[in-house]
């Protein structure tokens, strides 16, 4: 018997309206249902094919995610220190960043530095050859110092003898073809002496046994190139691996605390003026206060 046509459409709404009633029941009680946002509307994509990466930062910050996506090797600092430098290169990106020394993070500090000069200074030859091997777009130079980790001290307590390692009356410390300095790293390749740099990295060279080179040289030329400074804006230094005793009294003395504005973990951040720009009330060569502070 068929149902007339009004009785048929109340019986549809009131089972639609039950049916309802149980959906609405079941998202609000069942915790493997929750409410989802509603997403906003797809963008479109109106770029020609292949412009997406057309930048070169875009493609060497990919280049970099996917490395480290891939890989299980660590960096040598940890989140909040890398967290510490980006938010110098931030700021100022893009610059010219010296870093000294080459790592599993060497591909991370050149895509953290879209459209500036990267370049980085390696002792160990073996090493050298493994990280361009595995990163042949990276801009490095291989390197020799002549300074050893058990002489830190020596140097440290007679380096004010030589009148070539201190800032005398209206001349700074030369780096380049100084060879009578010696914690200046006199022979570095001819890029490094004839760019100003904006940002210096020093994770490097090695410093955890008596035979290594010890960071006494790097410290020093960073420091000596950061006073020597003709352009605008001050020189932004990072020192890894504060927590050894030869890193912290050495930029104690050539960094200068009044000079340090930041830190986290093992890593210290110095922001240096040029000589130019601040009053220099030191002594000279021989004298008892710090010559580079």
């Amino acid at each position: 018997m068929k149902l007339p046509g009004r009785r048929l459409l109340a019986v549809a709404a009131a089972a639609l309206l039950v049916a309802t009633s149980l959906l609405v029941a079941t998202l609000l009680t069942s915790p493997a249902l929750p409410f989802l946002p509603l997403l906003p509307c797809l963008p479109a994509v109106t770029a020609p094919s292949g412009a997406g990466y057309e930048p070169s930062g875009l493609a060497t910050l990919a280049d970099a995610a996917v490395y480290y996506a891939t890989t299980r090797t660590v960096p040598q600092q940890s989140r909040a220190e890398f967290a510490l430098s980006l938010d110098v290169l931030r700021r100022r990106a893009p610059v010219r960043l010296l870093v000294f020394g080459l790592g599993h993070d060497s591909p991370l500090w050149h895509a953290l530095n879209p459209g500036g000069a990267t370049v980085f200074l390696e002792e160990d030859p073996e090493w050298y050859r493994v990280v361009r091997s595995q990163s042949p777009h990276l801009r490095a130079h291989l390197v020799r110092y002549r300074t050893r980790l058990d002489h830190a001290d020596l140097l440290l307590g007679s380096y004010k003898q030589f009148p070539s390692c201190v800032p005398g009356t209206g001349a700074e410390p030369a780096v380049r073809a100084n060879a009578a300095c010696p914690l200046a790293l006199h022979d570095l390749p001819p890029e490094v002496y004839e760019n100003e740099w904006d940002v210096l990295m020093v994770d490097a060279p090695k410093g955890y046994f008596p035979s290594a080179p010890g960071r006494m040289a790097a410290i020093w030329t960073a420091a000596a190139m950061a006073r020597a400074r003709r352009g605008e804006g001050d020189t932004d230094v990072f020192l890894h691996d504060v927590d050894r005793r030869v890193e912290r009294m050495y930029a104690e003395e050539l960094l200068c605390d009044r000079f340090r504005v930041g830190g986290t973990g093992r890593l210290w951040h110095f922001r240096i003026p040029p000589v130019s720009r601040r009053g220099n009330t030191t002594t000279t060569a021989g004298g008892g206060e710090k010559p580079f502070c």
